[in-house]
């Protein structure tokens, strides 16, 4: 099995897949914009071979990096980077070297559009949080009077926590329309709710034993 793996280098949790595919018998072939000497010894260990790119913004750069390894390995099983930034990209890889495993381009709007992905949400029963994609203030304030405050404002796509607000009443409202950054964003509903994370369901069945 071909497995090219984009950026196996950041973050460093990617060494870890890689080591565990070789351990598996996958042959991992990775591109990144690190230069091969600095990477890890786990990494180089993992890696059959690393085609360096300066810039992984560069399409025609990664094109070429996975055409040579097409040409020299054979068949693409899978492209996969496992970071939020390259979603578009890697998706685009796939349908251009005709890779059937991972997400396509015709369904990456799901996995990053905040808005969209509350579509599949609805269409499986999932309760999620209520949202509107941010157009003007008059809807927003209508909206926000029928759900009422707080609300949370984040970007339409976007990693992590970034550039995201809180918006207490309408004052906080008002504030964010004069001063919005100028990407999409959309609007939900602030639920109150108790952060846990593994740590915490491994000390919760320690107290229960």
């Amino acid at each position: 099995m071909n497995f090219i793996y984009i950026s196996p280098q950041f973050p460093k949790t990617n060494w870890y897949f890689c080591d565990w595919l070789s351990k598996n018998g996958v042959r991992v072939l990775g591109i990144g914009d690190t230069p091969y000497d600095q990477l890890d010894p786990l990494l180089k260990n993992a890696l059959v071979e690393y085609y360096y790119v300066p810039s992984m913004e560069s399409y025609a750069d990664m094109f070429r990096a996975v055409a040579y390894y097409a040409f020299k390995y054979g068949r693409i099983d899978w492209i996969e980077s496992n970071n939020e930034y390259w979603l578009e990209q890697d998706a685009k890889l796939r349908e251009d070297f005709n890779v059937k495993t991972g997400v396509q381009p015709s369904h990456i709007a799901y996995f990053k559009s905040k808005y969209k992905m509350k579509e599949k949400y609805r269409e499986a029963n999932i309760p999620s949080a209520a949202s509107i994609r941010y157009t003007d203030l008059e809807t927003a304030k209508k909206w926000a009077d029928s759900i009422g405050y707080p609300l949370i404002a984040k970007p339409e796509t976007g990693v992590g926590a970034s550039d995201v607000f809180k918006l207490k009443n309408e004052d906080d409202l008002r504030s964010f329309d004069a001063n919005k950054p100028q990407e999409e964003y959309v609007l939900e509903e602030f639920i109150e709710g108790d952060i846990v994370s593994r740590r915490d369901r491994k000390r919760q069945r320690r107290a229960d034993l």
